[in-house]
């Protein structure tokens, strides 16, 4: 039976001003509101995504707000450091749009319904495909639900990102077309267990696939409205090594670029480490590979284990990975190295990551405070640790960029400056950079590519340490209202700590 055509929006809250990682948020949209909305789209509802971290906060756009407020069904989608924000929004609409059907859905609201629906109407947990239409359509109001996840992902439509409000101002910014790195996503789930990832509590350790002939087709799409560049959000692309050397087939011949998130050891088929994957490692070569975002996490064989990152093999955990990285590094990647820092690490700790970065070569660098997010094991093993737990206000602060536990090795202020200051360390580098433009140019890119790249990094770099370094200072009176004692390590607290 046809429904009678309704009007959806879709909200993406931003998160704290002047976190590092809002200059690569800002680029790189959640895609779950835009599959929604293009389900709806193509159902015939007028549905549309606005992003904050594009269009800016929607109560200071008049003629958005406005646009908001006249919809039937209105859904938020929050991340843990995102909810206090779409809380917030959701507290505006009740009272702006009270004709409104508030949703949340998203990692947090999914391990969080309870509170969620504190502000909304109705709470999704988990992949919400197969409940949209029921929602848009009015059958579904008030709850919380628990839906069965899409089992045939080949059943999705292709994305239309261009449903999110202001995406050609995004595609502008990055260059245009040519250049953006369009997110794509054909999988999920990830066949790790991390003891800090919400992922395989979300979408499970089974992945589930679109077929190689899909995804072609979706990239064929993509490739005729102008888009020369794909970033796939797969969790683990590499996972299923027939799946990947057969997807990456049907894309060489479309002379596309590639970038994904990806393990450092992908292309070892043994625990022991002596048979590569020569196929998959061909595939990627010649298929326009581009940059991976590799989770390194740490350098340490004890932490590894305890985080239960899976890393095998006879050498140390150090030389595995600088020889893991060299692999990668000839078959013409760039690789964005992110690594975490927990309770257990020091500042000699933070110093050998940057020297293993620098003296492996790799091209960016993220380093991330260890986070308990609900969902977890992490989040239940450190729960009584945990300092800032004024929730939903304190949700702002579990980002990967504060520490909201104590930090038993350095303090939580020793810890966050000497993480800014590896940063700072690490980036200079890229100013003088000799050694980095060379590497840029022997890199498999065409020249202006390269250029931009190099240029991106360069310039990103500096604007992001000063707009950290503010946020830090904030963050750090925060910290000494909750207890000066906190700020410092045990053994220097004396037993000061505000309780």
């Amino acid at each position: 039976m046809l429904r009678k055509p309704r009007k959806i929006r879709f909200l993406e809250p931003a998160g704290r001003p002047g976190r590092p990682f809002n200059a690569w948020i800002a680029h790189w949209p959640l895609l779950g509101p835009i599959i929604l909305a293009t389900i709806l789209h193509e159902q015939g509802h007028d549905a549309a995504v606005y992003n904050e971290n594009v269009s800016g906060p929607l109560e200071r756009n008049g003629p958005a707000w406005a646009d908001v407020c006249s919809a039937d069904v209105v859904g938020i989608s929050i991340m843990t450091a995102t909810a206090s924000r779409g809380y917030e929004l959701a507290r505006r609409l009740r009272a702006a749009a009270p004709q409104a059907t508030i949703v949340f859905g998203g990692p947090h609201a999914t391990f969080m319904p309870e509170e969620a629906a504190r502000y909304g109407d109705l709470v999704v947990c988990g992949e919400g495909e197969n409940v949209i239409g029921d929602i848009a359509a009015g059958e579904l109001r008030r709850g919380i639900i628990r839906p069965d996840p899409p089992a045939d992902l080949d059943a999705l439509p292709t994305l239309r990102h261009e449903l999110m409000i202001d995406f050609d101002r995004l595609i502008r910014s990055a260059g245009g077309r040519e250049t953006y790195e369009l997110p794509v996503m054909t999988s999920r789930g990830c066949p790790q267990g991390c003891v800090y990832c919400s992922v395989t509590r979300m979408f499970g350790r089974k992945v589930r696939r679109q077929s190689p002939e899909k995804v072609e087709q979706d990239l064929r799409r993509h490739q005729r409205q102008g888009f020369r560049h794909v970033f796939f959000y797969d969790d683990n692309l590499m996972a299923d090594r027939a799946w990947t050397v057969d997807l990456l087939s049907r894309i060489e011949p479309m002379g596309l670029r590639w970038n994904a998130q990806a393990r450092i050891d992908l292309h070892w088929m043994d625990a022991h480490r002596r048979q590569r994957d020569e196929d998959l490692l061909k595939a990627m070569r010649r298929s326009g590979g581009d940059v991976l975002y590799v989770g390194y996490e740490t350098i340490d064989e004890t932490t590894a284990r305890r985080w239960g990152k899976g890393y095998r093999g006879e050498e140390t955990l150090r030389k595995r990975l600088y020889e893991d990285t060299r692999i990668l590094h000839d078959c013409g990647f760039w690789i964005h190295g992110m690594f975490i820092l927990g309770p257990e690490h020091d500042e000699r700790n933070i110093k050998e990551i940057v020297k293993f970065a620098r003296q492996a070569g790799i091209e960016s660098i993220q380093l991330s405070v260890l986070t308990p997010l609900p969902g977890t094991p992490l989040f239940e093993q450190m729960r009584d640790e945990l300092i800032f737990t004024d929730f939903p206000g304190d949700w702002d602060y579990y980002d990967g960029t504060h520490c909201v536990y104590r930090h038993q090795q350095m303090g939580i202020a020793a810890l966050q400056r000497a993480i800014l200051k590896a940063h700072r360390r690490f980036y200079r580098a890229l100013r003088p950079g000799v050694r980095r433009v060379a590497k840029v140019f022997r890199a498999d890119r065409r020249l202006r590519d390269k250029l931009r790249l190099l240029w991106r990094h360069s310039k990103l770099a500096p604007s992001v340490l000063r707009q950290w370094r503010k946020e830090t200072a904030l963050f750090l009176d925060r910290v000494r209202r909750k207890g000066e004692a906190y700020l410092l390590p045990p053994s220097d607290a004396h037993g000061k700590v505000a309780r």
